[in-house]
């Protein structure tokens, strides 16, 4: 099918307008003959023969379309709630879809190779429906923020509508942090035709620094703040920068509590105090924007905070919306400028460059954009529906309710049952489970068969709430090393060991009493606790809980004095260098069941200073984790 149809010859009468032709037809129908109403309408008899025989069955000028008008309707329809729900298709799948549809109705169309449309045939289509359906580049969005729903976007302007009646626009101010990369991008440029590899010399690298913007609702954006990655900040970092902007650096090079807090009180607070009334500070809900210090100093220079929901950022903060896409626009010209000219030998930008380049970038910023971007997110003025509307609809559109209408009740039971799925597919509160694991031991170099993986292996199971149990997080949150666990035994599985090990950056022990422990260690050479009291002065080595009763770490204590099931010790803290232990001022009660084995001390005991108010046991305790 050709894109664009061009007819052969010329045609000798023009085309009518329908209105007219209904019109004439009409009359045609009350009794007028066809020779005064052609004369009257201009039309030819022959013309007005065909649609008073055919009526509504007339045949469109030209090539056919293979799809009538209704299952173009429906597919259109269909399109639509794909590409609102987040799945829009490609040409490729629509093109499969169709060539499907064909096969079960049983219709074969020569025109397709394989019953297939072609590209021509997307162009054709996309064309005849061009005030429905456009092709558009799109960009990805993850799971968590598609499952942003009406009823959170709700909650949020209620809530934001009694914070923000009758404020000023210039009284809210957004803040967010982003990075300005040394990459500029990749560009369309003129190349010999047929070259597989084009490439330009630019030096570039995967570095990037964070900066911190602020504006107001009225379009005043503030001044900048800076956090390099580095240990120590330098003069030269901070000289020729944009006015009034502020510099800091972080190990990471992203924005910390100290950072932010920083940030609040050197631009945030001095532009706000000027103005009278309340103040408010809106941004995301980031653990390093939440601070009781800078809170109590927000209040008392009447400033209040209000957070964003969460994954809802690209909805509801303006920056992000309208601010920032624009400016890193003209930070990658600017960049690229540079590294065409003074920065061309230099592999990244360096850091007593990036505030002369940072002072031209602030120059390019719009307060439209600001403003904008406050407006789309319905801030100022107020207004929910902004943000609603970018979301995919609960209830038909009003040109689907009226499509419906037309259709058979099985297509619109299959158009409920595919806007269904649709939604179940973006709003799936169904968690994700993850696969239990095994990592078998293996010689290097040896091949493997399918009995060596039924041999012995170390398991890697959920623990409690769902973290790991040789993990990458324990209760606290804590990264851990990856390190290897030797497998229970035999010999292991004995009464003596009821807890099993789960290692943190240190060590820590984790107990289920249900059932029995899945990862271990050999503790033959501990000696069981006995069921006599202890005395004071006795050395035992005990559980302290962290979080859970499920998590727990061992210590060693020395008895004080007994209390009412348990007793009250002093705890000794572990030399890792010397394998010796040390007393801590911390002294607390712990429970007679928490007791693992009882230590005796050594007989011997160094000297030197360097082993001052350390002891040792004759217990081996290689076996133990101790703190």
């Amino acid at each position: 099918m050709p894109r664009k149809y061009q007819p052969v010859t010329e045609r000798k009468h023009a085309d009518c307008p329908p209105h007219i032709l209904k019109l004439a037809v009409t009359h045609i129908q009350n009794g007028l003959s066809y020779r005064k109403c052609s004369q009257k309408y201009n039309i030819p008899t022959t013309v007005l023969h065909r649609h008073v025989k055919k009526g509504d069955k007339i045949k469109k000028k030209g090539g056919q379309t293979v799809l009538s008008e209704e299952e173009e309707k429906i597919l259109v329809d269909r399109l639509q709630v794909c590409a609102e729900w987040g799945y829009p298709l490609d040409s490729l799948t629509l093109r499969l879809i169709v060539k499907d549809f064909l096969e079960r109705q049983g219709k074969n169309v020569p025109r397709f190779k394989d019953n297939t449309p072609g590209r021509d045939f997307v162009y054709s289509f996309l064309e005849r429906h061009k005030e429905a359906l456009s092709a558009r580049m799109c960009q990805n969005i993850k799971r968590a923020r598609a499952a942003v729903s009406h009823d959170v976007i709700s909650k949020y302007f209620d809530e934001l509508e009694k914070e923000l009646m009758n404020v000023p626009p210039s009284h809210i101010i957004n803040f967010d942090e982003t990075n300005l990369s040394d990459d500029p991008g990749k560009r369309k440029l003129i190349f010999r035709r047929g070259c597989k590899y084009p490439e330009r010399v630019l030096n570039s690298s995967k570095a990037s620094i964070s900066v911190m913007f602020a504006a107001s609702g009225d379009g005043k954006i503030l001044p900048p703040y800076v956090v390099y990655r580095a240990q120590h900040l330098y003069d030269s970092w901070r000289v020729g920068g944009p006015q009034n902007s502020r510099y800091n650096r972080t190990k990471s090079g992203w924005f910390d509590s100290f950072c932010f807090s920083d940030w609040v009180e050197t631009i945030a607070i001095p532009y706000l105090k000027k103005l009278d009334g309340t103040k408010y500070l809106i941004g995301d809900n980031l653990a390093s924007h939440l601070s009781v210090d800078i809170i109590q100093l927000c209040n008392i220079n009447n400033i209040k905070f209000i957070f964003l929901p969460t994954n809802s950022t690209h909805l509801t903060q303006p920056l992000d919306v309208a601010f920032f896409r624009p400016m890193k626009n003209s930070w990658r010209q600017i960049l690229e400028e540079w590294k065409k000219g003074p920065g061309r030998n230099e592999a990244s930008v360096p850091k007593d460059k990036f505030p002369g380049l940072l002072k031209k970038l602030v120059s390019t910023l719009k307060e439209d954009n600001v403003r904008s971007g406050f407006r789309k997110c319905g801030i100022v003025p107020l207004c929910r529906n902004k943000v609603l509307q970018m979301l995919p609809s609960i209830d038909s559109s009003a040109q689907s309710e009226t499509q419906s209408t037309q259709q058979s009740p099985a297509v619109q039971a299959i158009d409920s049952t595919f806007k269904e799925l649709l939604k179940s597919l973006r709003q799936s509160d169904s968690p994700k489970t993850r696969q239990k694991r095994r990592r078998v031991t293996v010689i290097p170099g040896k091949s493997m068969e399918v009995k060596d993986f039924e041999e012995s292996a170390v398991v890697f199971e959920p623990g409690p709430s769902g973290l790991e149990t040789n993990g990458r997080k324990l209760a606290g949150g804590a990264p851990t090393k990856k390190t290897k666990i030797p497998v229970i035994t035999e010999s292991s599985s004995s009464d003596d060991s009821d807890y099993c090990v789960q290692e943190s950056d240190e060590y820590t022990l984790q107990t289920n009493s249900e059932e029995e422990p899945r990862l271990g260690t050999h503790v033959s050479h501990v000696t069981p606790v006995s069921t006599s009291v202890h005395h004071p002065g006795d050395y035992l080595v005990v559980k302290v809980y962290g979080k859970s009763k499920n998590v727990f770490r061992l210590y060693v204590c020395k008895v004080m004095h007994p209390e009412d099931d348990g007793y009250v010790g002093v705890f000794y803290k572990r030399n890792p260098q010397t394998c010796r232990f040390f007393p801590t001022d911390e002294e607390a009660f712990f429970s007679s069941e928490d007791i693992v084995t009882k230590l005796q001390l050594s007989d011997t005991e160094k000297a030197s200073s360097r082993f001052k108010n350390m002891i040792s046991f004759k217990n081996d305790l290689s076996d133990l984790f101790l703190y």
